[in-house]
This record gives structure tokens, sequence and C-alpha cells, in this order.
């Protein structure tokens, strides 16, 4: 059973990477890291980043330009 972290995206794998301080940007990053070289050296898995589509941004205000000063 996988756990929290960056499992392995490798079908039938069940490792997972921790992160070990969750504040940490540099953690996640080694973690990440950790887990795509696993993938590579043991299976043979490059992942492939699916181009995604443009986000969704909700109406925004504009912001009220003050009237000019005559």
């Amino acid at each position: 059973m996988r756990t929290a972290g960056f499992p392995c995206r490798r079908l039938g794998c069940e490792l997972a990477f921790q992160v070990v301080d969750q504040r940490s940007m540099a953690a996640l990053n080694a973690a990440s890291a950790l887990r795509s070289e696993h993938e590579v050296s043991a299976h043979g898995y490059h992942h492939v980043r699916i181009v995604s589509e443009p986000s969704y941004t909700p109406y925004q205000r504009s912001k009220v330009k003050p009237a000019a000063a005559k």
C-alpha cells in the first residue's frame, strides 16, 4: 500500500519518497528528484509532462483609476 509522499509513477511499484520537512521547498524538491532518479534507474521510465490547458480564473474587478485633476 502506498503512503503519503511522492509515489513511484510506475504501475506495480510500491515505493514512495517522503518529504522530510513539510515546510521546506528544498525537501520537497529533493523527494521529487529522488523519485525521478528511482524511476529512471529502476524502471527506465522518463515522465513526460502533459501540456496543461489554461487554468480558469474567475472574474477579477479591474482597478478604478483616479480621475485626472483639472
